[in-house]
């Protein structure tokens, strides 16, 4: 029997039609439902309990299945949605779940390995996937979940059919399920990647870059060690990716960004040197231990010393790197109206690839360098940002991309120094736990030498070939995290520019005294004191793992963090040092990209 005939089968066996229930119980089992083929939505739930005050509220509230027989992926992809939203109207951030429950029937079930559905979550879709693929225990399904900061929402839109591949043994059978949204107030849990235009979350499988499920949280595991991380498409392939099931393999040569997400915290550093973690070494300035890092909603700001003693953590301090305005980095004037409180950053995986005029952050290729300040600055604000931006990498929305600030660098080297980086992963241990330094005197992003920078500051370190590439065994040493998530090229490689300047001296970055940036795209130093949070001397880190320390001072005014391929141990994610040509081009400067959400 051929397809056609099948269908048409269906439509003459309208007692076997599809029925969805689709009702909303949020904690305190409220609920609402319909048993037609054509859903409708009637109400807003709301729940309140303490700090937890979530919301939930239908906005087309339709899912149209008058044509209830096997679909195409297709066809099933432009069915009429059903959608709705959560709103967290609470004071604190929340964690929801999204179920879907079976619901009793009258006869056979529909085996769910027949039923196909696709959910977007704020305009991303999961495509088309097999119902089977939810796990859940008596046919409670996890179908989505998400942290919502106080006041945001999530917005979704499922579609359900009955798959292309379904024969006429359905016949007579239903299918029957409710929607139920759970939610529970959270404190300390990494927010959520705040992905902005065409962004795709993407998972390593082992072999390849794949499409992660953006309504589900286990496509990052901080406790893990593994960061989120995401791509955006060059044009021609945006599309293609966008509308994409889950698992679908990326193709690095599609590729023109990938990035890192560091979610928004509190640090504080115990004693001088942090708190010792399991295989690790006895604590000195050279081996050092742990941040107490504990992540925070945008609604916190902490305001402690960062340092701390005893046993118990305290103090805590929130970075200005989490903070988007001209006055951020002075305490009395963060909380100005022209600032923002802001969830997270993304930072560039690799130091920048491509030419200046087409910029991207892919592995295995060469750094781009020999640019002064002025001219990475400009080209990333020209051509990651606002229209371009959207043209270029698909980027919209809420964000600004810049080059790297001091305070963002430090942002990255605290979390890496943290349980929730490359300190914390137990497959390191002692001298190993240090980010592996990047010898390729090629300047290769994402090489690693398989061992931490050793030898003197100017030997002759530098490889001519790659002696790991960043997805080895080997490889992943050289990432923030230890593991194929973090962020790489932090040690040697190309000495890498920031924005931090001292005391508005241009130098030779390319700017003049009329061209510098506002001062929210760059810290500004007028003393030889640091900026809480910038990995320089103010939090006492100067010198971790025997990193290189030269602070910024007149005629040397423009901040290096890294150390080239060939500084041995001087090298390192702790290093800061002065001039790289005193922000002119150089042949061995490169930088990062950043990118603030609100």
């Amino acid at each position: 029997m051929n397809n056609k005939e099948i269908k048409e089968l269906f439509r003459k066996n309208r007692p076997m039609l599809v029925i969805i229930m689709l009702s909303v119980i949020v904690l305190v089992g409220s609920s609402y439902a319909w048993y037609t083929v054509s859903i409708e939505s009637k109400d807003t739930t709301t729940v309140t309990a303490g700090n937890l005050d979530l919301v939930l509220s239908d906005e087309s509230g339709v899912i149209n299945l008058t044509n209830t027989v096997p679909q195409s992926d297709n066809n099933g992809l432009s069915n009429a949605p059903y959608s709705f939203t959560v709103k967290n109207n609470g004071s604190i951030s929340n964690k929801y779940y999204v179920y879907l429950d079976d619901d009793a029937v009258s006869g056979t079930r529909i085996s769910d390995s027949n039923i196909r559905y696709s959910l977007e979550k704020n305009s991303y879709s999961t495509g088309a996937v097999g119902l089977n693929t939810l796990n859940g225990a008596n046919g409670k399904r996890l179908l989505a979940e998400g942290v919502l900061q106080p006041g945001e929402v999530a917005t979704y839109k499922l579609r359900v059919w009955v798959a292309e591949s379904a024969t006429t043994e359905i016949a007579g059978q239903v299918f029957k399920a409710k929607i139920r949204i759970e939610g529970e107030q959270t404190k300390h849990i990494a927010n959520e990647p705040e992905l902005r235009g065409d962004m795709i979350p993407v998972t390593y499988n082992g072999t390849n870059w794949v499409k992660a499920d953006y309504t589900k949280s286990n496509w990052y595991n901080y406790d893990n060690q593994n960061w989120a991380n995401a791509v955006t498409i060059k044009s021609d392939k945006r599309t293609t990716y966008k509308s994409a099931a889950v698992g679908t393999t990326i193709n690095i040569s599609d590729v023109n960004l990938m990035l890192v997400w560091i979610p928004r915290y509190s640090y504080t550093l115990r004693d001088k040197y942090g708190y010792k973690i399991d295989g690790a070494s006895d604590l000195s300035q050279a081996t050092p231990g742990a941040f107490d890092i504990r992540f925070v909603d945008t609604g916190t700001v902490e305001t402690g010393t960062g340092k701390y003693t005893g046993s118990i953590p305290s103090e805590y301090f929130t970075p200005s790197s989490f903070c988007w305005g001209n006055s951020c980095d002075v305490e009395s004037t963060r909380n100005n109206e022209e600032n923002k409180e802001i969830p997270g950053i993304w930072i560039s995986k690799f130091e920048l690839t491509g030419t200046i005029n087409a910029i991207t952050s892919i592995p295995n290729n060469t750094q781009l360098t020999n640019q002064t300040n002025q001219a990475f600055f400009n080209a990333i604000k020209t051509q990651a940002n606002n229209g371009t931006g959207t043209t270029n990498y698909g980027l919209s929305g809420n964000y600004d991309t810049h080059m790297i600030k001091n305070t963002e660098w430090g942002a990255m080297a605290y979390l890496s120094q943290s349980k929730y980086g490359k300190y914390g992963n137990t497959n390191y241990t002692n001298a190993n736990k240090e980010i592996y330094i990047n010898n390729h005197n090629g300047k290769q992003s994402g090489c690693s030498k398989g061992e931490p920078g050793t030898g003197e500051t100017g030997s002759s370190n530098g490889v001519a070939s790659c002696p790991h590439t960043y997805e080895t065994k080997e490889g992943i040493g050289a990432s923030t995290t230890g593991t194929i998530y973090g962020i790489y090229d932090t040690s040697g490689g190309a000495n890498t520019r920031v924005m931090g300047n001292y005391n508005k001296e241009v130098g030779d970055s390319g700017f003049t005294s009329d061209t510098m940036p506002e001062a929210k795209y760059y810290n500004l130093y007028t003393t030889t004191t640091g900026i809480k949070g910038d990995a320089t001397n103010v939090d006492g880190t100067n010198g971790f793992y025997t990193d290189s320390q030269s602070f910024v001072s007149s005629g040397h005014s423009w901040v290096g963090r890294s150390q080239y391929y060939n500084n041995g141990f001087h090298a390192g994610i702790f290093a800061y040092n002065t001039g790289i040509n005193n922000g002119g081009a150089y042949s061995d400067g490169g930088t990062y990209l950043s990118i603030s959400t609100w």
